[in-house]
């Protein structure tokens, strides 16, 4: 009796394995469908010895590139910076600069790399959690930053919509940035 109780718990168990849930896939699809977007966020760097805050504005295009614009802290507000083809120019007064290859993370290329990690990053978990009184989907997506080093993304959606909420930016175990979103539009 014994015997036949373990071999009937085991098949259970197989049969559990057997219904592959496809909500992950459906969503990097969705996000793999976006061909425009508009997104702001309060945007923080971790940095070691200090925290920098900024508010920026991103218009993403899958095939053009991505701008993002600083609308604060006052001081460095009216800076833009382009991301296309891993390379960075920074706008300032009407005066272009480039800025050279991107590094891992930054705030200029945050918001474009949140939408790349949901659409193409591996799906290390995910799971339900409340943030700011809202239920959301929290999803971690494993990626691999220019430098060849791991990046993590994690994301937290709004349930009824699956925007993203929020996101942080993890990298040797530290978080290294983390975007509050504001807006989120797109096609």
């Amino acid at each position: 009796m014994k015997k036949t109780g373990l071999i009937g718990m085991v098949f259970l168990l197989l049969l559990c394995g057997c219904g592959k849930d496809t909500r992950m896939e459906d969503l990097q699809q969705q996000y793999r469908t976006i061909s425009t977007a508009q997104l702001s966020a309060e945007v923080v760097c971790h940095l070691a010895s200090e925290n920098r805050s900024f508010t920026v504005e991103c218009s993403y295009d899958k095939e053009k590139g991505a701008t993002t614009s600083i609308t604060a802290p006052e001081e460095v507000k009216g800076i833009s910076a382009t991301v296309s083809d891993d390379q960075l120019t920074v706008i300032y007064d009407g005066a272009i600069l480039s800025a050279g290859e991107l590094t891992d993370i930054c705030p200029a290329d945050c918001l474009p790399y949140l939408l790349k990690a949901v659409s193409d990053g591996y799906v290390a978990e995910w799971g339900s959690e409340t943030l700011e009184d809202r239920e959301c989907l929290r999803v971690a997506f494993d990626t691999t930053a220019k430098s060849g080093e791991k990046l993590l993304c994690t994301v937290w959606f709004n349930e009824e919509n699956l925007q993203p909420a929020y996101a942080e930016f993890t990298q040797n175990d530290h978080v290294i940035l983390t975007a509050r979103i504001l807006l989120f539009q797109c096609e």
